[in-house]
């Protein structure tokens, strides 16, 4: 067999052009890939973070919620005379009641003399049982307190006189919570004092 004059045979191969061509389309498909993949871990780490907030904050609140609630509970006869609200403003609340019906403020738990407090500067919200406060929420932003008579009208001036907590017959409660990159979240209840509610 004769090979025709001016016909070479091509090396086989890749030419450098090739092999550029090749990388930078491997590399533009690494870098979109390492994009997508940053982008999910920061949108999981975002949800982890959220769910987190929501899950710590509504515990929170319940038991706040269920503490506030018992306020005033006096159940002896006759009755001990126990005041409801000690101390109340804004970020304070001081509540207490004789729930086992001795006619005594006892402070081992369950405590029946309990103050919350929110603390901008930390973003804590702390609970004092009588006998040292503790943070039972952190990655606090924000914190209200008000309160309501017994036809939900607010008792605005803070804190409240003894005359005022006397006339008190539902607290508001709103919490806003945020972690790291989750979006804020904010909680809002309305708490009635089931003891002193006519």
């Amino acid at each position: 067999m004769h090979r025709e004059a001016g016909h070479l045979r091509r090396p086989t191969g890749f030419t450098l052009v090739e092999m550029l061509v090749t990388i930078g389309v491997f590399a533009l498909v690494i870098m979109v890939t390492s994009g997508i993949l940053m982008t999910s871990r920061r949108i999981h780490s975002s949800t982890t973070h959220r769910a987190d907030v929501q899950a710590s904050s509504r515990q929170a609140m319940s038991l706040m919620t269920a503490e506030i609630r018992q306020a005033g509970a006096d159940p002896s006869e006759p009755p001990a005379g126990i005041t409801a609200l000690v101390t109340a403003d804004s970020a304070t609340i001081h509540i207490r009641s004789d729930l086992n019906g001795d006619g005594a403020i006892q402070t081992t738990e369950p405590s029946e003399d309990v103050t919350y407090q929110y603390n901008a500067g930390t973003g804590t919200i702390t609970r004092n049982p009588g006998s040292g406060a503790v943070i039972v929420l952190d990655h606090v932003t924000d914190m209200k307190l008000s309160y309501f008579d017994e036809n939900g009208n607010p008792l605005t001036t803070l804190p409240l006189s003894a005359s005022d907590a006397a006339l008190v017959r539902s607290v508001g409660l709103t919490m806003t919570c945020a972690e790291g990159d989750a979006q804020p979240l904010t909680l809002t209840t309305r708490i009635g004092l089931r003891n002193l509610i006519q």
